[in-house]
């Protein structure tokens, strides 16, 4: 290739570079893209889960496909029609994003009521579905950023918003589709995913994860997390090892659980374990960690706060071994992920503690189940409300386990290192490497 002036070679500083090619798709549209896509994701999903639901009643016997009917039948949505897969996965999904389902009931229906409208509404999250919202929201996000890459952190938040935003107007505006609604002699009935928790669910998750999978594919560190990391010594290798230690507990407790469920509730309760199985086994690790499940309001059967203590011996020995073996394991871990040089200063006995603090405390949050009911007019009551999880010092329990994880790790750990497999071992001390 020569210069057309003066026939001489080129220089490489006269060649002309290749434009990258530009994003064939305006990045709002990418942002609403990745709002309809998770969506699209989270009701497949919902859809899977209430396939097993469904199987699981038909295998249960006409008895609980009955019972089930009975309730839903009225309102044209019965579980051994289609009408099951094609609505009931939409309340999963409005849900799983922290929408509240609520039934509104005319009082012809109910004349002890005294009232012309009463509401009842029931939240909870079905955790692996919102996993499934979360996760989709966050690899969505990093594509976005990969296909058109922002200039500020500023534009990331404005488009990870717009994600947010249409997140939550799709699932409110699907969740209205769907309602049911039913007229009978005494009255009418409406059922019905939309409402403002949605609404503040889907802007708050969709903006979260949206944002953090932009900043994540941007290589960009926060400020605040460097901060975190200087005020508490190996927060990384804390997280995980405080991740590995909830999902060995709750995978051991779990089988135990879905084992009970499937001896004592039949194949109608075990196929609808993706819906019970993750709260259930959330409640189970607080309980077994000490703490307790509590029931502030709700008209539900059994003596609370449920502890190990309302277990048969046998049952509390096992989950109170099981807490010992996998906190000396978790001490272990510790010890292997920040080195054999043992840290000083009263700032390295804080990491841990803090860490598993902080994780009780999203254990007590995402793990809830909330119930209400809402009267208009007439002489009624006035509306009531009540939850149910994991008490409310969950957190400082957690946080005194991170202490007796920390201790361990400075005086047993040590001694039982060596028996860790090599290929663990290359694991955490990979992990962290990096």
């Amino acid at each position: 290739m020569h210069n057309q002036d003066n026939g001489k070679p080129a220089g490489p500083d006269t060649l002309a570079l290749p434009s990258p090619p530009a994003s064939s798709s305006p990045r709002w549209w990418l942002a609403v893209q990745s709002a309809l896509i998770a969506y699209g994701l989270t009701v497949g999903a919902a859809l899977v889960t209430m396939a097993l639901v469904v199987l699981g009643f038909f295998l249960g016997g006409a008895g609980a496909l009955n019972v089930m009917n009975d309730s839903a039948g009225s309102m044209g949505a019965r579980l051994d029609g289609p009408s099951a897969l094609a609505i009931y996965p939409f309340f999963l999904a409005a849900m799983a994003l922290g929408g509240t389902t609520v039934l509104t009931v005319s009082s012809t229906a109910y004349a002890s009521l005294g009232a012309p409208l009463v509401s009842v509404w029931v939240g909870a999250l079905p955790l692996l579905l919102t996993a499934v919202a979360t996760t989709s929201l966050w690899r969505l996000g990093r594509r976005a950023e990969r296909k058109s890459a922002l200039e500020s952190d500023g534009l990331r938040w404005l488009y990870a918003g717009v994600t947010g935003l249409a997140l939550a107007a799709v699932s409110v505006s699907l969740s209205l589709l769907v309602s049911l609604r039913g007229t009978t002699d005494d009255g009418a009935a409406f059922l019905t995913a939309a409402s403002p928790s949605l609404v503040a669910g889907a802007v708050l998750l969709g903006t979260a994860a949206s944002w953090a999978g932009r900043k994540c594919e941007a290589g960009t560190g926060l400020r605040w997390i460097g901060r975190a990391e200087a005020a508490l010594p190996g927060l990384r290798a804390a997280l995980r090892v405080t991740g590995c230690h909830y999902l060995a507990y709750t995978f051991a407790v779990g089988t135990a659980l879905f084992i009970t469920a499937l001896l004592h509730g039949g194949a109608a309760v075990a196929f609808a374990a993706p819906l019970w199985l993750p709260t259930a086994s959330a409640w189970a690790f607080a309980a077994g960690h000490l703490s307790a499940v509590a029931n502030l309001g709700l008209p539900l059967p059994g003596d609370y706060p449920l502890t190990v203590g309302n277990l048969p011996m046998w049952a509390s020995a096992a989950v109170g071994v099981l807490g010992l073996l996998l906190a000396a394991a978790a001490s272990v871990f510790w010890f292997l992920s920040r080195g054999r040089k043992e840290p000083h200063g009263r700032r390295a006995w804080l990491t841990l503690p803090v860490v598993f603090g902080l994780g009780g405390a999203a254990l007590q949050i995402l793990s809830l189940v909330a119930a209400g009911q809402g009267i208009a007019g007439g002489n009624a009551s006035g509306p009531g409300a009540g939850i149910v999880g994991p008490a409310w010092w969950t957190f400082l329990v957690m946080a005194g386990w991170g202490v007796v994880v920390e201790a361990g790790s400075r005086t047993l750990a040590p001694q039982l290192a060596h028996l860790v497999p090599r290929r663990i071992r290359r694991f955490v001390i990979g992990a962290r490497g990096n």
